[in-house]
């Protein structure tokens, strides 16, 4: 599974989430933004290693969300990585949705 295909579910399975949302609502949603990275984060490591294939960055860059000595296992430390990617292009997606929705809702009330 490349980490595109990964990223690209995750964005999907939020772009399902958005579809019954207003933009009042699209501020509160942390847990879920964290949620979904999470279950779409892979765990068997050939789907690891492919990620990595993709990306060298994750196996040599240190995490930010890693905590502790540092001891963690290097395919933890990518997958922590790859959770840190898919969270990121997930905001992404939600202020490009953010802009989207303030544009309709100008189109559909101009004197605004």
């Amino acid at each position: 599974m490349s980490l595109q295909t990964v990223i690209d579910d995750a964005i999907s399975e939020l772009d399902d989430l958005l579809e019954d949302m207003t933009l009042a609502d699209a501020d509160d949603l942390g847990d879920q933004i964290w949620e979904i990275a999470d279950t779409n984060t892979p765990i068997y490591y050939s789907d690891i290693l492919e990620c990595v294939n993709d990306d060298i960055s994750l196996f040599t860059t240190y995490p930010d969300i890693a905590v502790g000595d540092r001891s963690e296992t290097p395919d933890r430390m990518i997958q922590y990585n790859i959770f840190e990617r898919i969270r990121e292009e997930l905001y992404n997606r939600i202020d490009e949705w953010k802009e989207e929705q303030e544009e309709i809702a100008l189109e559909a009330d101009p004197d605004d």
